[in-house]
């Protein structure tokens, strides 16, 4: 076996190409790298290093060890650190961010049920549906709806969201059924406002052909910008509006609400685990992020059935 203190001053100083550099980052002399490096070379009978009076390269052979001997040092490394990891694992805090009807319903009482399961952890949960910097504000966790963009994040799903068109009973009793999306400009719409950009979220429908959501762009009477305070004004008779599923389905089976053009009906957003992209991610965040979506796995009342 090749003592591993070899193979990291190798490392250190073909990443550098400098012997001096190497014994700065390891902490010890460029006497120490010079002689390990000697030490390797000679154990492994290869010239690693092409050296001259002002820099050392890497050989051809130097090079091809590189790429073979320093990721599995990574790994080590990473082992290490993940035991580490698993030592310390539910201690120190856990911040989360979430969009604010989802989080007060469903991602705080988790929270406070993982805390529970781990007292020694603090947690932190912060309520806001604009745009979060997870990295600038120090967030471990962001709990996100709608359409994700491709970004450097890594993000899980958590819960299938179905937009559904819905109407108090009261409501259509006074005003009708609509039969068809034509009907619509004949009723009073409620509409939900995006609060980045104050535009109006156009509606979304099942194509016909095509992979694309219909979107279906609406003219409200009704303007809000909270998802509970949409639900609120569909069954308090404001008007027809479109919910997502996860507020849906609970007022549809209470009738509360009805949902209208259940043909068309599409799947196309959801509820999303999102997080800075890691090697390791922490084991706390990766624990609740399970317990979360082992929770919401429990509750088939919130997704459409297909």
């Amino acid at each position: 076996m090749i003592d591993l203190r070899l193979i990291e001053t190798f490392i250190q100083a073909a990443r550098r190409e400098s012997f001096s550099g190497a014994a700065k980052a390891l902490g010890v002399s460029p006497g120490a790298v010079s002689q390990n490096i000697k030490a390797l070379e000679d154990r492994l009978s290869t010239r690693l290093f092409a050296r001259t009076t002002r820099q050392v390269k890497l050989t051809p052979e130097g090079q091809r060890f590189l790429l073979r001997c320093a990721p599995a040092v990574e790994a080590l490394g990473d082992a290490a650190t993940a035991l580490q990891e698993d030592h310390a694992a539910f201690r120190g805090t856990l911040r989360v961010t979430s969009t604010t009807a989802f989080g007060r319903s469903h991602v705080l009482p988790a929270l406070t049920e993982f805390q529970t399961m781990h007292p020694e952890l603090t947690v932190e949960l912060s309520l806001f549906d604009g745009f979060v910097d997870l990295v600038a504000e120090e967030f471990d966790l962001a709990i996100r709806a709608g359409v994700l963009p491709d970004s450097d994040y890594i993000a899980r799903l958590l819960l299938p969201v179905t937009p559904m068109v819905c109407a108090s009973p009261d409501y259509l009793k006074k005003a009708g059924k609509p039969e068809t999306l034509a009907d619509l400009a004949e009723h009073r719409l409620v509409g939900m406002r995006s609060n980045p950009s104050q535009r109006v979220f156009a509606w979304e429908f099942e194509p016909k052909t095509g992979r694309d959501p219909i979107r279906h762009e609406v003219t409200p009477c009704v303007v809000v910008n909270d998802p509970e305070a949409l639900a609120l004004s569909i069954v308090h008779g404001a008007g027809i509006g479109q919910l997502g599923s996860n507020l849906a389905l609970p007022l549809i089976r209470e009738k509360k609400a009805v949902h209208l053009f259940p043909e068309s009906t599409v799947q196309s957003r959801g509820i999303y685990a999102v997080y800075p992209t890691k090697r390791f991610a922490p084991t706390k965040l990766t624990s609740f992020i399970e317990h979360l979506a082992e929770t919401l796995a429990n509750r088939p009342d919130l997704v459409v059935q297909s």
